[in-house]
């Protein structure tokens, strides 16, 4: 017998887990069968194991007798430790403060339970970068009960299978019941590596304090899983509040990981976040309709998986309201039956395998009946996107313009291929001197830089590399020099050897290539006040002159990008760019590019340039063609900031929802006009725009504008409408009201016709809230009519499928 104090036999009874997990010799609270789909598959059951003894702690000390450390390395398989109320009573928990991390759990079938006790284990006097609070590196162990805080790595560290962490929070005196505390550690629960298989994470307090409302946020995630850990349940019960991310699971090989019935909300950057196709890269369900006081709603998710519903604040899913279960072709209705406590609206999905799916777009308002066509009850199906790798050119593209400030893979993994973008434009060299590295010889490239570029242009991706260049001989010590740039010829030559250098070494790569950026910031009618990248534009013209036989002679199929000038709207901008248009460097380059801004109606300073802007497109297309210009246009680093990401210096804001009409205008006018549309500011954070550009992404590959004469009978003003061709010989038409952008539009009813074409059908696409239907059309004296079509404040994109004329 082992014993610290008093110690005595007894007898485990050995229960199967859910599903038949391992064995727990403490209650919880299984899953409810009915979470999970029937065909989830069943692991195998742990052999079990003979009866073990009660190990109890009574030292709050770190080490030595009594205490649990000692516990650990005393305990065989099969053993409980426990902790004696006395010196840990429940209603004032005592803090063990350990100066490292706890021994590694090897024994299995090891308890440690502080269900009726009151027990802290804090690791702020452990010394080291990342340290776990208790590793478990054997199979079916269970935790429960323990505070588990300050750690420089992970509270609980999971390596092998069946371990089951938390259970009940109603059993047991102590604090959390059966259910652990796992917060301000550097994350929550770290579960790692192929053989952390079936662990089972329910009743836990990750990133909250002991009443689950306060915060104490885990730096990084509230839970990862990675290197292959597949198989967990993370729930029922707990909740997940006030990480970095609540859930995050990192590769392909993680899968199965079911997510049920938890209180997951007011994590910083998301709530469920699934990285490089995680579990099966399952699609999030679509919300269609809903109304919070009668508590219904229906939608659409992945065929016969069971979709969760949640209440939350923002995006996440605080309140679990309920589940239902999808039908073969992916539709489910929901009815509570009593009112929804929303104010939001968001669902999971769990297919058969068990992978549940990041939270899907939250609804707004208190209800909505989502209607593309009056008197239209042909069913809904959620739009389905792609990656960039499996889409044709779209022209649609993003910004990362240094690669200093970001983590590129990251990006590359979580906005870039999913988003389906085939355009890219980047810099992996600064003219500011914060960002610039002044350490670092200035024609060298980082390796990691070069591996990004590689899977940018592996993925069939255009690059646009911009070729921005800080100048260590003009600004030595990062203090700065006289604005405007490229007055001296030194300056001009060094710039053409760093020019030579990076075409030489990314030609093969990289087939864009843009000189300057915003060579007129900070730029007025006075010529004053210019910004520390400014060029003189009479300067400017002549450094092209200059570049482009440096990068013929490299590359001489390469594409030259001029202009990127800042908004028309800005003083001096417009002028600026005319000048370059009007100059005798047109003939020599091949795209003209231009920063449209984020303009839109609701503010004075964007009001006119925004209702003008497609004169000045043309306007600009219009000059450069007359100066000798036959090649590309590009707008570049369209952004509409919102109040989590605006940057300081910007006074313009917008709701997510209003934000990603704006982007959905512009990238289709631009598209339309015949322009190459790249946006700016579109992280994985923005839960609508990042979707509705997303399936942009997807609808308009491969299209090109072409003309399609429509008549249009509508009350509605303002509205615009831009039609192109798709490789098949499909036409698309997408049109939109162009005023103030709400963020709840019932739309205006139109009739469209189409003379002298028929179909074979139209489908209506609704990309920013994720669906498709097929419209009800008729055939009028040869005549395509479409009638009773609500056209909305963001494109509807009509799909002609197998359209022909006489």
């Amino acid at each position: 017998m082992k014993s610290v104090t008093s110690i005595s036999f007894i007898v485990i009874i050995l229960s199967l887990a859910i599903n038949g997990c391992g064995p727990s010799p403490t209650p919880t609270v299984p899953t409810p069968t009915s979470v999970l789909p029937t065909s989830t598959p069943v692991p195998p059951t742990p052999t079990a194991v003979p009866q073990g003894e009660t190990i109890i702690v009574t030292s709050t000390a770190d080490s030595g007798p009594n205490t649990l450390r000692q516990a650990l390395q005393d305990a065989q398989s099969g053993d409980i430790i426990t902790f004696d109320p006395a010196v840990f009573p429940p209603s004032a928990p005592a803090t063990i403060y350990l100066t490292s991390g706890l021994p590694s759990i090897t024994q299995g079938n090891l308890t440690i339970d502080a269900s009726n006790a009151g027990v802290i284990l804090d690791g702020t006097d452990a010394q080291g970068e990342w340290v776990v609070g208790i590793p478990i590196h054997s199979d079916s162990n269970t935790i429960q009960g323990l505070q588990i805080v300050n750690f420089s790595g992970a509270g609980i560290q999971l390596l092998g299978q069946y371990n089951k962490i938390g259970g009940d929070r109603s059993e047991g005196s102590g604090p959390t019941g059966q259910g652990n505390l796992l917060s301000g550690n550097a994350d929550g629960i770290g579960i790692e590596g192929a053989s952390a298989v079936h662990n089972q994470i329910s009743g836990n307090l990750i990133g909250t304090d002991v009443t689950g409302k306060g915060v104490w946020g885990n730096q990084n995630p509230g839970i990862f899983i990675q290197d292959g850990a597949n198989s967990t349940i993370i729930g029922p019960d707990n909740v997940i509040a006030h990480n970095e991310f609540g859930i995050d699971i990192r590769d392909p090989g993680s899968f199965g990981n079911t997510i049920t019935q938890n209180s997951i909300h007011d994590n910083s950057v998301a709530g469920i976040w699934m990285q490089q196709g995680a579990n099966r890269g399952l699609p999030v369900p679509v919300i269609f309709d809903f109304d919070l006081a009668v508590g219904t709603l229906t939608g659409a998710a992945s065929p016969n998986s069971i979709v969760e519903i949640f209440s939350d604040g923002k995006n996440e899913g605080e309140i679990y309201e309920g589940q239902a279960k999808a039908d073969g072709s992916g539709f489910f209705t929901f009815n509570k039956g009593t009112p929804l406590a929303g104010p939001y609206l968001t669902a999971t999905a769990t297919d058969s395998g068990g992978n549940t799916s990041m939270f899907s777009v939250p609804t707004s308002g208190t209800g909505r009946f989502l209607v593309l066509q009056q008197g239209n009850s042909l069913p809904k199906t959620r739009l389905e996107s792609k990656q960039s790798s499996e889409l044709a050119d779209n022209r649609i593209g993003g910004l990362w313009a240094n690669f200093w400030t970001v983590d590129m893979e990251w990006v590359i993994d979580n906005e870039i291929l999913p988003m389906g973008l085939k355009r890219v434009k980047v810099a992996i060299n600064d003219i500011s001197a914060d960002l610039a590295d002044l350490t670092k010889p200035e024609l060298t490239i980082d390796p990691s830089h070069d591996d990004v570029i590689t899977r940018i242009a592996d993925n069939g991706i255009t690059i646009t590399f911009v070729l921005t260049f800080w100048d260590t001989a003009t600004w030595p010590g990062g203090e700065g020099a006289n604005c405007p740039r490229f007055k001296t010829e030194e300056e001009i030559e060094r710039y053409l050897d760093f020019v030579r250098f990076i075409v030489r070494h990314f030609k093969d790569r990289v087939q864009y290539f843009e000189i300057w950026n915003e060579p007129d910031i900070g730029w007025d009618e006075q010529n004053i006040e210019m910004g520390i990248q400014a060029i003189e534009v009479d300067d400017y013209i002549n450094l092209v002159r200059r570049v482009v036989p440096v990068i013929r002679q490299e590359y001489p199929d390469a594409k030259i990008v001029v202009g990127s000038t800042m908004p028309q709207a800005v003083p001096g901008s417009r002028q600026y760019l005319l000048t370059i248009l009007s100059s005798d460097i047109m003939p020599l380059v091949d795209v003209v590019a231009w920063h449209p801004g984020g303009p839109s109606p609701e503010y004075e300073y964007w009001r006119e340039y925004y209702y003008i802007y497609p004169s000045l497109v043309q306007e600009i297309k219009d000059l450069a063609s007359a100066h000798g210009f036959n090649g590309e246009y590009s707008a570049d680093e369209m952004v509409w900031w919102t109040e989590e990401d605006v940057p300081p210096w910007e006074p313009w804001t917008y709701s997510d929802r209003k934000a990603a009409k704006y982007y959905a205008r512009f990238i289709i006018m631009h598209l339309g006009m015949d322009v190459t549309a790249q946006a700016g500011g579109i992280s994985n954070r923005r839960v609508v725009s990042f979707p509705t550009i997303q399936n942009l992404c997807t609808v308009m590959a491969g299209a090109e504008p072409v003309n399609l004469p429509v008549e249009i009978q509508s009350q509605a003003t303002n509205m615009m409408s831009y039609s192109f061709s798709l490789p098949n010989g499909d036409r698309l038409l997408a049109l939109w009201t162009h005023g103030v952008a709400v963020d709840e539009d019932s739309g205006i009813n139109a009739t469209l016709t189409i003379p002298g074409f028929s179909v074979q059908k139209v489908t209506g696409i609704d990309v920013l809230n994720g669906f498709e239907q097929e419209l009800v059309t008729n055939m009028e004296d040869g005549n395509l009519v479409i009638s009773n079509l609500l056209v909305k404040d963001y494109p509807i994109i009509l799909h002609l499928i197998g359209i022909s004329s006489p």
